[in-house]
């Protein structure tokens, strides 16, 4: 491997658009392989977690307890973090000295690295994405010759669906409802955590609770959020948006309805 010495070269531009190129490439022949995967934090989003469960085929409450830990937010919502192995290193449960052993399902901030979003609400609203190369002194891959632009970087790393995916859940984490507010009933954290992030637990919650009594949802979508799990996922997101914001956008049965002015 050739040896690395003198200055970092310099990447450019502070702030990255889509079409500005940075250079980075990891590789197995990196001393530093593997390094920015240990004592990191990682939150990981809902689709992190949907994606990790399948690749390791476990149930979502199983995966839970075994790889993440909880925190409640300023917002008072939670929040999931990977959780790290309780080794000196405090390395990743997926790493080993050949890679990532969930690599293909990693989560997103392991994706877009060496970048890191730089966005404030005006650039989410407006649908505008801006990134800047992170800075991470050990990290050789930043010296490679292998040059890439921002958007090309995000399409080879399979980002768009987790862009995608993210893009729903920050219509209930950035409303404008909850901006200033701290939840702190229990029971409105419990179902945001189960709608989030359980996924498993909010199909049985779906299928085998009176749900289905009190909303109106057609049959051919009922079996898309049976049997695929990224219908499931929207269909949980609309369910925080209905639940946590007071949007309209699950049709109570009109039965429902009438019983509940009856009474």
């Amino acid at each position: 491997m050739r040896e690395k010495t003198g200055k970092k070269q310099t990447q450019g531009l502070a702030v990255l658009k889509p079409e500005d190129s940075f250079r980075f490439n990891c590789h197995a022949g990196l001393k530093c392989f593997t390094q920015c995967c240990r004592d990191i934090t990682i939150f990981l989003t809902p689709f992190d977690i949907l994606q990790l469960k399948n690749a390791l085929g476990v149930p979502s409450e199983s995966f839970l307890p075994q790889y993440t830990m909880k925190m409640i937010s300023d917002s008072g919502l939670p929040v999931v973090l990977l959780k790290m192995r309780d080794d000196e290193e405090k390395s990743c449960p997926f790493v080993t000295p050949q890679g990532c052993q969930v690599y293909a399902h990693r989560p997103w901030a392991c994706r877009v690295y060496p970048l890191q979003p730089e966005s404030t609400k005006i650039t989410e609203k407006t649908n505008k994405a801006f990134f800047s190369v992170m800075d991470v002194p050990f990290c050789l891959g930043l010296f490679e010759e292998s040059i890439s632009t921002v958007e090309a970087w995000k399409v080879s790393q399979g980002i768009p669906i987790y862009e995608e995916m993210e893009k729903i859940f920050k219509r209930i984490t950035m409303n404008d409802f909850l901006a200033g507010k701290k939840i702190e009933n229990r029971k409105i954290q419990e179902m945001y955590y189960m709608a989030a992030y359980d996924l498993d637990r909010f199909k049985r919650f779906v299928f085998e609770s009176t749900f289905l009594d009190r909303f109106e949802i057609e049959s051919d979508e009922r079996d898309r959020i049976r049997h695929a799990d990224v219908a499931l996922y929207k269909f949980a997101m609309k369910w925080l948006q209905y639940g946590l914001i007071g949007q309209d956008v699950l049709q109570v049965k009109s039965k429902v309805m009438a019983a509940k002015k009856h009474q």
